[in-house]
């Protein structure tokens, strides 16, 4: 730890070992999101004690076709050729096959010590676990842990700042002599690639099994019965279920979503009436008469359309991490197996999918887990058709515009409206899936592979760093583009091509208030008006246009520059009730030219569902292309998506209007 630079200690494990448990466990909200070097794949990175302790994503095995294992498997390679410490995370439920990746890791040769994770699960169903056997077996130290509780963190801390990792024993070196001379990475390939043409792998799972096998004969007693397994089996029997499973699911989704509105109800209100009176208070104080308008008017309504729906997000994330950490979400991938494969897909694309619900970008990077290369670009191509984190704001506001709020009751029409939504851009992603499926030319290989978890109480403290962090992460990011954008459009919807002279023509002939005048013929207000031909037959003014535009960078834009829109002119405003309104009863009293609400039906359903098609990330494709490489795919997939929504939102408002 030489020159000021913290050693590295890799955590590895299966899915499912609880090791992101563990990894907050000690490394707490100290820690970042980062990427390996030359790669897109996120890691999570974290400082404990001046040891960095990194994150890397969960693997089957080493003999891995996904990207997402080969990079692990990459950072285990690295990390027996530099001799960097490991931490192997095992669930204790599933010994034999955390110990199955462990021979292969340990034929490594990597410093490491194990932790067996799940001593609550271990001691309630009875097996007893001969720690100080296990250890000689394995030749490394062996912890027994409870990454729930903390129950054997304060012995692995030990271990860690006392740097007790071990070489350990080897299983079946003949695959792996050698490794570390020359190119070790190329040269290991080429071994794994020389074993699979002469099925040398079928032979090595063999003797490692029966090695396996012995150890835990020796060290491990098992009872009759198992008390969590067979409550989940028993579980099993109704979530499993081909009917009574799918209509489960569905209700979970429905509850979900539901509690999205009813739990947030108050904090949202609480914000907003914050932010508003944030903007008075700079109305008020700044002495500087442009730069007072600039906050109220632009920074902080802009920023206010992203934080105001801070507690919807962080419901959301909370929700399915609970769901995550139980094991359900498991359950569901195995029921949607035979479903998802009349689509091209399996079971392990849910997890991708489920994931765009939070952000695409993630669920991009995390197809790099699926084996199968036509798959993996039919999520890569369809999963930003699923509704994400970003296009929340846009659907609540506008939901919340059309359905007023009964906060005294639970089960409303908002919840169903949005789980309509959500339940349409799944459709959406099944199709293009489909068609990528049936006329993609990339080879397909249909093999799967999913371990059911036991179900297990949550880990609370996991889940409030995790919606913290991708809370923040929302935030943070969002937040940037909108205080650019905001101050954009307040320039540009500040200021006109023409002079003072002009204006005050337009005021006089007519009758509209000087700032209405001012946007209508602003740099902002040409730009819509520019557009509004092509989207008038959807029911959108120059308004919605500049809206639109803005939000081709980030869909949550949309929230913001809506709120900048209608917030200018606040205070010259003619009807007092207007002047405080909030931006969704501002968005109530907007009329169209023939008096009827601008924000009626057929516009705000129009809208909605422009929203659930068009690609408005541009963060979003540059991954694509990343992860593609290929600029066609990015191109077809942006002109693809807007055609849908474009066509979807034209016959939305043709019918209802």
């Amino acid at each position: 730890m030489g020159g000021g630079i913290m050693s590295n200690i890799l955590l590895a494990g299966k899915p499912n070992s609880g090791k992101t448990s563990l990894f907050n466990l000690l490394t707490g909200l100290n820690q970042k999101v980062g990427n390996f070097s030359g790669v897109t794949t996120e890691i999570k990175k974290g400082t404990y004690h001046q040891r960095q302790i990194v994150d890397i994503p969960g693997l089957q095995s080493l003999n891995t076709t996904s990207p997402e294992e080969l990079i692990s498997r990459r950072q285990l390679l690295e990390a027996a050729n530099q001799q960097r410490e490991l931490i192997f995370v095992v669930n204790g439920m599933q010994l034999f096959d955390s110990l199955l990746l462990f021979s292969q890791i340990a034929d490594l040769q990597i410093p490491l010590l194990v932790a067996i994770n799940f001593a609550d699960e271990i001691k309630s169903n009875g097996l007893n676990i001969d720690q100080k056997i296990l250890s000689e077996k394995l030749g490394c130290p062996v912890v027994m842990l409870n990454s729930r509780t903390g129950e054997g963190l304060p012995q692995l801390k030990k271990f860690i700042d006392e740097g007790n990792f071990q070489t350990p024993n080897t299983f079946c070196r003949s695959l792996y002599d050698d490794f570390r001379t020359g190119d070790y990475q190329n040269h290991y390939q080429q071994q794994i690639d020389a074993a699979a043409d002469h099925q040398e792998w079928e032979k090595d799972y063999n003797q490692r099994k029966q090695l396996i096998d012995r150890i835990l004969k020796d060290c491990v007693t098992y009872p009759s019965q198992s008390n969590y397994m067979v409550q989940s089996q028993r579980w099993d029997k109704i979530l499993l279920h081909p009917f009574w499973g799918l209509l489960i699911f569905l209700l979970t989704l429905y509850l979900v979503f539901q509690s999205v509105f009813f739990l947030s109800g108050y904090p949202m209100d609480w914000i907003e009436a914050g932010m508003d009176a944030l903007a008075t208070f700079c109305q008020e104080k700044i002495g500087i008469e442009w730069l007072a308008t600039l906050f109220a008017e632009a920074i902080i309504p802009g920023l206010a359309g992203v934080v105001v729906f801070i507690p919807q997000i962080a419901i959301l994330f909370f929700l399915i991490g609970l769901l995550e950490q139980i094991g359900y979400l498991s359950r569901i991938s195995f029921i949607s197996d035979a479903f998802l494969r009349k689509f091209g897909l399996s079971g392990h694309s849910v997890i991708p999918l489920l994931s765009s619900w939070a952000c695409a970008i993630p669920a991009i990077m995390s197809a790099r887990i699926i084996k199968n290369p036509r798959e993996r670009l039919a999520i890569i191509l369809a999963s930003p058709l699923m509704t994400c984190s970003a296009r929340l704001p846009v659907y609540t506001i506008l939901i919340t515009v059309l359905i007023p709020e009964t906060s005294d009751q639970f089960f409303g029409i908002q919840g169903l409206l949005l789980l309509g939504l959500y339940l349409l851009g799944l459709i959406a992603t099944l199709l293009v899936s489909w068609l990528i499926h049936r006329y993609s030319s990339v080879p397909a290989n249909n093999s799967w592979v999913l371990e059911l978890p036991v179900f297990r109480p949550p880990v609370w403290r996991s889940i409030f760093i995790t919606v913290y962090n991708k809370t923040k992460s929302f935030v943070v990011q969002a937040g940037k583009i909108i205080f650019a954008i905001s101050i954009i459009l307040w320039l540009l919807g500040s200021y006109s091509p023409h002079d003072e002279d002009f204006l005050q023509q337009k005021q006089q002939e007519t009758g509209k208030l000087e700032d209405a005048v001012l946007m209508e013929y602003s740099y902002l207000g040409y730009a819509g008006r520019t557009i509004e031909p092509v989207i008038r037959p959807l029911g959108y003014d120059w308004q919605i246009g500049i809206a639109l535009l803005s939000s081709f960078a980030a869909r949550e834009v949309f929230v913001g520059t809506i709120a900048i829109i209608y917030s200018i002119g606040d205070e010259n405003a003619d009807d007092e009730e207007k002047q405080n309104a909030t931006i969704v009863e501002r968005l109530r009293q907007e009329k169209d030219e023939q008096g009827n609400p601008r924000y009626g039906w057929a516009t705000s359903i129009s809208l909605l569902l422009f929203y659930v098609f068009a690609m408005q990330c541009m963060s979003t494709l540059a991954i694509v292309h990343k992860e593609t490489r290929n600029w066609k795919y990015v191109i077809a997939q942006f002109v693809f998506m807007l055609f849908l929504a474009y066509a979807a939102a034209f016959v939305a408002y043709t019918l209802l209007s």
